[in-house]
């Protein structure tokens, strides 16, 4: 019996109970009904990047049960998207799947959700677990929720929390990409080879006088393993105020036989090994719902752009992790960053955020250069409309620099590569839960 034939039983049995305890199932639930609309306008500035010109919409109904004698519940969510318009000049699209070309992008029919959860609690400390399909959170790994429909995976999880620790494990061995139909596919290297497994633990532990310690380990098996650990220490100052600063250190390896040591065409060159390192430091000051920060990221080693398995679409817990990736060999960055709620000056509902992020060396690169400006734009309505938002996105990243020709004799078009995008972003959703 197959892995999606015992979910679909335990999710069967837990609807089989006797009538009070369906009832805590079916009445203490939740059901979510969210609608919404994207329009992206993005062109690669006269550079290398895609050009995309699309207008899609997504419609998702989800419950999520009450707990069986307050151990066993479930979780469902399905979901329906489509184009309303691809334009004509349009070289990739990204929230759909393309077809022969990206006018002929198909209509996405699934499930995002079908998961089987359990728990065991008492007053100090609470195990949980569960399997099945849905978007898994990690820092060092997230299935990704940028798209209009979220990406998720298949697989096992474990957890054990206390008011000031969190332990989670998680062992992935399928993957549903953002932007198209099906259960799940298998996790795959760039050479079209299977990948048996991806396993994530993760560990946090909150002490007194507001420090927190957090480190994660990831490993997709016989390909590529990374792992950081942070610290962080808030301080309050009183008067709605504080100060938040954070230390991260993180690495990535390569990690077995199925690792691309002779290189990806485009993405990769060939290395004997891979051993990449990054520094990150943040300092962010908040005041009544404002906040300012300022941080820096280090690349040491090799390049910090490598992924879990091809279709990853790819997760860095560092702020040179922005549009692309601030990631390639000897980059540092420098970013300034900024956060407003506009309700303080009268106009409630409405919140800004921007950011500015600039470096200008890489190893094995002439004339490098890379900048990014961001400012995005939020509302949120209230009253009869409230569950409506609509936000803009407006972004501009460019990436310059030639390969040369002797520590790189070709330029990436990885997630840190020499990549240039201008993007003009709308989003409209509509959420309601009962």
């Amino acid at each position: 019996m197959n892995a999606f034939s015992l979910l679909r039983l335990g999710v069967a049995g837990l609807l089989c109970v006797s009538g009070a305890q369906a009832g805590s199932l079916i009445d203490d639930g939740k059901t979510t009904l969210k609608y919404s609309q994207y329009y992206w306008k993005e062109n690669d500035g006269g550079a290398v990047g895609p050009n995309r010109d699309e207008w899609v919409q997504a419609l998702q109904l989800g419950f999520s049960s009450g707990w069986f004698r307050d151990v066993l519940g479930f979780d469902y969510t399905h979901a329906l998207a489509d184009g309303l318009r691809i334009g004509d000049d349009a070289s990739s699209v990204t929230n759909l799947s393309a077809g022969r070309s990206p006018r002929d992008a198909h209509s996405i029919n699934k499930p995002l959700e079908a998961y089987l959860r359990l728990q065991w609690r008492d007053d100090a400390r609470t195990w949980s677990g569960g399997y099945g399909k849905k978007s898994r959170r990690y820092l060092i790994y997230t299935d990704d929720a940028t798209r209009i429909l979220p990406a998720a995976t298949m697989g096992w999880d474990l957890g054990y929390a206390t008011d000031a620790a969190e332990l989670r494990y998680s062992r992935v061995h399928a993957f549903s990409p953002r932007n198209d139909a099906g259960w799940g596919e298998r996790l795959e290297n760039f050479r079209g080879q299977q990948i048996d497994n991806l396993q994530i633990y993760s560990a946090s532990y909150r002490l007194p006088l507001g420090t927190r310690l957090a480190g994660e380990y990831a490993e997709a098996q016989d390909y590529l393993r990374s792992a950081f650990i942070q610290a962080e220490q808030r301080v309050d100052l009183g008067a709605s105020q504080s100060l938040v600063a954070s230390l991260t250190h993180g690495r990535q390896q390569d990690a077995g036989e199925l690792f691309e040591y002779t290189g990806v065409p485009r993405l990769y060159q060939a290395e004997n090994s891979h051993d990449a390192r990054y520094l990150d430091m943040t300092l962010r000051y908040n005041i009544d719902g404002h906040s300012v920060a300022l941080s820096w990221n280090q690349v040491r080693g090799d390049d910090f752009d490598r992924l879990f398995f091809a279709q990853d679409h790819g997760t860095w817990n560092s702020s040179g992790k922005l549009y692309f990736f601030f990631g390639l060999r000897d980059e540092d960055m420098y970013k300034a960053s900024s956060s407003l709620d506009l309700g303080k000056f009268g106009l409630p509902g409405l919140k800004m955020s921007s950011y500015y992020a600039f470096s200008n060396r890489a190893y094995g690169y002439d004339g490098f250069s890379r900048k990014e400006f961001q400012n995005v734009f939020q509302y949120s309505f209230d009253g009869p409309l409230r569950g409506l938002s609509l936000a803009w996105l407006h972004d501009r990243f460019r990436t310059t620099g030639t390969p040369d020709g002797i520590h790189r004799q070709v330029a990436s078009r990885g997630p840190a590569g020499i990549i240039t995008e201008h993007s003009e972003r709308f989003y409209l959703t509509w959420q309601r839960a009962w």
